[in-house]
């Protein structure tokens, strides 16, 4: 008697596994709505909007160790411990826009030549720079480091692995535009965009974390061949 599986058993497996696949996206779908909602609430008083987007930092930090911690108590937690450290944070990115803002203003009001390719220059090093910000809260959420050393850690990242800050750029990009086409995705929006922040964040360091320790291997087999 065979006891490997019939064609119609195997059959029947896939589906159970493609539903369940389908059933787990469309769960953690709305688990990010979820914290896009709640980023969107703690961010009414707008000076909490960093510790808020600290908060959605964590628990995608979480979700990426297979953990699962409660929203709304991590949220209250994360807010009250991040509040000031988020507010600069915050500041920071105000910042960025603002000088980008003006500097566009004056390059298109200038109408000096290459003007445009000038603009453009300057929201790319604006979007460069809020990427980067962004990354920083995800290493910090996943690595419990400083402000200081998640942001050098942001750097070093966007440094060796360059399609990190690209694709959270191009996430930007595609929030602010479905923003634009429908304003009452602003509700939710940040919580997609922080999960692929987060997302981008582990895979890159990941490919670092394989980079080194097979630099390490080389040069540890270099030594004993030299010897």
């Amino acid at each position: 008697m065979s006891t490997s599986t019939s064609p119609p058993s195997a059959q029947r497996l896939g589906r159970q596994e493609s539903a369940l696949g389908a059933w787990e996206t469309a769960r953690r779908a709305a688990d990010c709505a979820a914290v896009g909602v709640l980023f969107f609430v703690f961010s009414i008083p707008l000076f909490t909007a960093g510790a808020a987007w600290a908060a959605g930092a964590e628990i995608f930090a979480a979700w990426i160790r297979d953990e699962e911690p409660p929203l709304f108590r991590t949220f209250l937690r994360v807010v009250r411990r991040d509040l000031p450290s988020g507010f600069l944070a915050l500041l920071a990115g105000v910042l960025i826009v603002a000088v980008a803002d003006f500097d566009v203003r004056v390059a298109l009001a200038s109408r000096m030549p290459g003007f445009v390719a000038e603009s453009a220059a300057l929201c790319l090093i604006a979007a460069a720079c809020l990427a980067t910000l962004l990354i920083a809260f995800a290493h910090r959420a996943a690595t419990s480091q400083t402000w200081m050393a998640s942001v050098r850690a942001a750097v070093r990242l966007g440094r060796s692995r360059p399609w990190a800050p690209g694709i959270v750029m191009l996430a930007l990009t595609v929030a602010a535009s479905l923003v634009a086409v429908v304003p009452a995705f602003v509700v939710l929006i940040a919580g997609p965009v922080g999960f692929a922040v987060a997302v981008v964040h582990a895979r890159a360091s990941m490919t670092m974390s394989g980079a080194a320790e097979f630099g390490v291997t080389v040069r540890t087999l270099n030594r004993s061949a030299s010897r």
